[in-house]
Order: structure tokens, then sequence, then C-alpha cells
């Protein structure tokens, strides 16, 4: 997404990204998803209702543990801002987040390591119960290689190995699971053309050093953004995960993770394009290839308001937020859903990324704050 753009530069990215998506496409936060009429407020809340339709059926589905992706912004904030947006989660039920750990940002000078940021935000998620995933990724200037005619080569492995292996080690109590890359599948987040057998690669190489860090780390795969088959700009999920499991052995992986952006449509959905509905296809590959017993987790999912093009209702963004934690309750393979984002990024309507917040900017409640409250708290009562 475009606000990712800037953090990544920030962070030592070398490689600016345009913000255009393939033309088959319209890019969500950190992601891509197809261009749709917007629906009605009256749609997404009959939506809602049939997904979840009758008192009966709740004894049939399972709880779904929710948790808030906030992006690089939460790391950037003053200690009040962290320690009352860590509260604000708490308030409405939410015990995990899905922070980025940027190997750009903890060695941006080659051989030295400073983990003063993540040191500071995972000492407060501790002190309130809140778990953790932590997103590995982003390389830093020192390490991007380039070839003859000036394009970006995959990522040092060795290098981010040896950062993932330290990073375990170092939280080894505070992180629960392990996330490797964030969207490889693009070529904005992975800087070469996207390439699964670059990163099949890549996890070979650093998963070994997470659970030597981490004997008990979960080590997560994927981290997919919607997409269709783009050369040397985006791999569609199902094309990116068959070329994963090609390459790396079970052994090396516990679950798989996807970013299922649906909007402007509901998770419901039957889109070809909604990604809430291709998980079906991702889980027929996992299945094909022998692992039908690990679950996708959902580690980004939202939707924005504001007066974009793309902008949804305030009302709608309620709507499908809940209805996609209901949706991921239904399906038997669905790890924990990680909504994206608690508090919008900046004040500017007209701009998508500033507006995936349930929270404004400035902390003022949207409708789908309260019916996350409601939602997750109806989901306790039945456990």
């Amino acid at each position: 997404m475009a606000a990712m753009c800037v953090a990544l530069l920030a962070y030592g990215t070398t490689t600016a990204q345009a913000d255009a998506a393939p033309a088959t496409l319209v890019a969500p936060a950190r992601s891509t998803t197809p261009a749709a009429a917007t629906p009605t407020t009256a749609t997404t809340a009959a939506a809602v209702s049939r997904t979840a339709p009758a008192s009966r059926a709740r004894s049939a589905v399972k709880r779904v543990p929710v948790g808030f992706s906030p992006g690089f912004s939460i790391q950037e904030e003053s200690l009040e801002d962290l320690r009352r947006d860590l509260d604000q989660m708490r308030a409405i039920g939410v015990t995990r987040i899905r922070l980025d750990l940027s190997w750009a940002r903890v060695e941006g000078v080659r051989g030295r390591y400073d983990w003063s940021q993540s040191d500071r935000v995972l000492a407060e998620t501790r002190r309130r119960g809140i778990r953790v995933l932590a997103v590995i990724g982003y390389q830093p200037d020192w390490a991007q290689r380039y070839d003859s005619a000036g394009r970006p080569q995959p990522v040092d492995r060795a290098g981010f190995a040896r950062f993932a292996g330290a990073a375990a080690a170092r939280y080894r109590t505070q992180v629960g699971a392990w996330e490797i890359w964030n969207e490889p599948n693009l070529q904005r987040f992975w800087i070469a053309p996207p390439n699964a057998a670059q990163y099949a690669a890549l996890v070979n190489a650093v998963a070994p050093r997470l659970r030597a860090g981490d004997p008990g780390a979960r080590v997560l795969v994927g981290s997919m953004s919607p997409a269709n088959d783009v050369a040397g700009e985006t791999v569609s999920p199902m094309t990116f995960l068959r070329g994963v499991y090609a390459r790396v052995p079970l052994r090396n992986f516990d679950a798989v993770s996807v970013h299922p952006y649906s909007f402007p449509a509901m998770p419901t959905g039957f889109e070809e394009w909604n990604t809430f509905f291709r998980m079906r296809q991702l889980r027929q590959i996992m299945a094909a290839n022998g692992d039908a017993r690990s679950k996708i987790w959902l580690t980004e999912y939202g939707a924005p308001t504001g007066t974009s093009d793309e902008a949804v209702g305030e009302q709608d963004q309620a709507a499908m937020l809940v209805s996609g934690i209901r949706e991921a309750r239904r399906r038997g393979y669905t790890g924990p859903i990680y909504l994206y984002s608690l508090r919008d990024a900046g004040t500017d309507a007209g701009d998508r990324e500033d507006n995936f917040g349930v929270l404004t900017h400035d902390r003022h409640a949207k409708p789908a704050y309260a019916a996350l409250r409601r939602e997750l708290s109806r989901d306790r009562a039945r456990s």
C-alpha cells in the first residue's frame, strides 16, 4: 500500500515501488485487490446476517482468535500512544497482534543489531498478555544486490537467516509465531520480480535458524497478497503456493498465511478475484500436497473508509470485519485472523491508505470498533 511503501523506504529499502496495481486489480493496504462496485450498507448488513443466521448454529462453529495488524506505525509512536493503542485493543477483547520486525531497521549498519524499537513494543505487549506474531522481512540497503543492468536481485539469504536466528533467540519467550516476509508474491515487497522458487529457498534457509533460536517456534509461510499472475510484477496466491510446496519440506513450516482482502465485496462473496473465496483453492493445494493438517492464518484483513474511489462506508466496514470473523469461524481450516488496522494512519479522507482503522487517527470510534467489541464479547460468552 502507498503508506507502507513510504515506510519501506524509511526502513532502508532501496527501490521505490509504484503505487499503481496491475490493470486487472486494485491494491488494498499492503495488497492487491480487484475493483468492483461498492456494496450498499443494506447489502453488507444482510450478508453478515446470513453468515451466522441462527443461534442453533453457534455450537457448530469454532472460536477463531482475533488480532490486529497495525503495520509499522505502532512502532514509530510515542510510548504514550503505543500504550493507548494496546489498551484499546484489549478493551474490545483482542489479545493478539502482528508486528513487523524489520531487518533493515534492526541491522541498518552491517553487523550491528539495534533491538531498541522492538524491545520497547514487545515489553508493552507482554505486560498486557498480548500474543505476538512477528513478520520478519525488509532488506537493508547494504544487503541489496543488483545485476549488471541495475536490476535488483533476490534477498540475501545468508544475511537474512542470521538476522532471523538472532531475533528468534532474543524473543523466544515473547513471540509465539514467525511469518517469513510480507507479501513476497508482489514486487513492491520482494523488490526483485516475485518468484516462488526464490522465496522457497529463503524459507529453507531461514526456518532452521528460527527453530534453532526458538525450538517452540511456529513458522508461517506465504503471507500472500491478493494478486493475479502478471510477469515480473505479481504472482497469484495459488501459483505462488504451488511453487512453495514444490520446494519446501513440510518440516520447515507449521501453517500457511494469506491476506484475504475482499473489499468492496463481502468475504462471503463468490467473486473469482475475492481472496476470501480463493482460500478454498489454497486449501485444495495444501491437501494435494499432503498438508491437510496445517491451518491457514489470515494475517491481514480489512477495508478502508473515507472518500477514495476504493472506500466503503463506515457501516459497510463494520459489516465486512464482523462477517470476515464469522466466515473464518465457519471454516475448519483457518487459524487466527488479524485485522488491518486499529487506528487510521492519517487524516486525509481521500487517501485510502489513511483510513483502514476501526478508530480514526485521533481515536474516535468508527462503527466497526463497537461491532467488533460486541462480536468478540459474544464469542467469549459462547466458549
